[in-house]
């Protein structure tokens, strides 16, 4: 009975120890696993302002095995490459980053690899339908070394140096540019990176960028001494006809830097003027999916107006455009105001459309079903973007305020184009709807 007893005592010693043995030998992976691995551009722009995480070791080192817990970003410069390799492969994983510094080693993880990206590349260079998630919501913002006087517009940057931190930053300039129809050659771009806020020299006129809000990069901004500001008098449609991804937003600055409570040392580079401060979102990308795109891509891809109008409808439906108190001709088109100031506001007394055919531009587009160019709510004439308003129908669309369109070239004599394919606002459900191309041209990722 007592060697029954050994016996088995020794039968259960030996397989603790096998056990024991087997835990040891086991391989543990030094890198991640079942871990996020998010792929950025602008790290401090996906760090929460009040957040200290270990990322910042991969931010550093570029060491991907021993930054984050459950999430880590990653400061990538090779976005672009990454882009073209997932845009050629169709896959996200650990061999999409495989040959970036710093993650050779990265074939040893079973991390979830995830693209944090700018969605116009993720629609038109990854033409991806796949179910994927959106970031915060984000702003962009200008940002300059000298106070903006009332008569600065943003829009004008020929012969100035504009700055940028990142491939959406890179992207919202190159679309602001083509929208007014400036002259690229003659607006130097430069880019950026976090260090060069240290230099004590002016390194730039404008710098047009993307923050996330309440982000480490919202802040950083905020704590040099460049002037923040919005885009005054910056026509969002134009910009949308080749970046289509953001959202009209006006309010000011200094608004979402104080919005909860915080008071700030140096408020006073905070805009206080309400201007455009476009809204667009990250998408967070872990899968693609194709679809056919009629862009295709090369190869080589490198003061709101009130509605109190004179109704009295003598000789037409006329009104003052640009101030619906006034209700006469000889004070609206005046530039003093009654008690002889001069006005700070732009009037013009013109007469209000009331058919659809009264207007200029109404069904100017024949490329596909619509009505657009018609009289709209206001007794407005809808214009194309581009077009420059001067009242309820009149309008200018010469030299800068030329439609912008689709496939279109004016010949050297300024002759529309037979069919032209006008651009109008928020036109791009209707477009792609209709299989139509949904931005003028394409912008460039890679050239940051």
């Amino acid at each position: 009975m007592n060697s029954v007893y050994i016996s088995l005592i020794l039968i259960l010693i030996i397989a603790v120890v096998i056990i024991i043995k087997s835990i040891q030998i086991s391989p543990i992976s030094e890198h991640f696993i079942s871990k996020q691995i998010i792929i950025t551009d602008n790290l401090l722009n996906v760090k929460d302002a009040s957040e200290k995480t270990l990322a910042t070791i991969a931010a550093n080192t570029g060491d991907a095995a021993n930054a984050g817990e459950e999430y880590m970003f990653v400061d990538s410069r090779n976005l672009a490459t990454i882009i073209d390799d997932v845009k050629r492969t169709n896959i996200i994983d650990k061999n999409t980053i495989k040959n970036i510094k710093g993650f050779e080693g990265i074939e040893d993880t079973d991390a979830n690899i995830q693209l944090l990206i700018d969605p116009y590349i993720n629609y038109y260079v990854l033409n991806n339908k796949a179910a994927n998630s959106t970031y915060k919501e984000g702003i962009f913002v200008c940002a300059s070394n000298k106070v903006l006087r009332k008569e600065d517009c943003v829009w004008d940057i020929e012969g100035k140096v504009i700055a940028y931190m990142s491939m959406s930053d890179y992207l919202f300039i190159q679309a602001f540019i083509k929208g007014y129809n400036l002259n690229s050659n003659n607006i130097y771009l430069k880019k950026i990176t976090e260090r060069d806020f240290e230099n004590t020299e002016k390194i730039f006129d404008y710098l047009f960028t993307y923050v996330v809000l309440n982000s480490e990069y919202m802040n950083l901004i905020f704590f040099q001494r460049y002037y923040i500001n919005g885009f005054k008098d910056v026509d969002i449609h134009r910009i949308k006809a080749y970046y289509p991804f953001i959202k009209e937003n006006y309010n000011t600055i200094k608004y979402y830097y104080t919005k909860d409570g915080d008071t700030k040392n140096n408020d006073l580079y905070l805009s206080t003027e309400t201007s455009l401060l476009p809204i667009m979102r990250y998408d967070l990308v872990s899968a693609v999916e194709n679809f056919v795109s009629r862009l295709e891509m090369p190869v080589d891809y490198l003061e709101a107006v009130k509605e109190d109008y004179d109704k009295s409808n003598k000789g037409g439906f006329y009104g003052c455009y640009g101030n619906g108190e006034i209700t006469n001709k000889f004070e609206c088109d005046s530039y003093y105001n009654i008690d002889g100031t001069p006005k700070n506001y732009y009037s013009f007394w013109d007469k209000k459309c009331e058919t659809d055919e009264e207007c200029p531009y109404f069904k100017s587009n024949t490329n596909y079903p619509n009505n657009r160019g018609g009289c709209i709510k206001g007794n407005y004439c809808e214009f194309p973007v581009g077009v420059k308003r001067l009242g309820f129908t009149k309008y200018t669309d010469v030299n800068l305020n030329t439609p912008l369109c689709h496939n279109c070239e004016y010949d050297e004599n300024g002759k529309k184009p037979e069919k032209p394919d006008y651009v109008f606002e928020n036109d791009f459900d209707e477009r792609e709807k209709n299989n139509l191309n949904t931005i003028i041209s394409l912008l460039d990722y890679r050239d940051l």
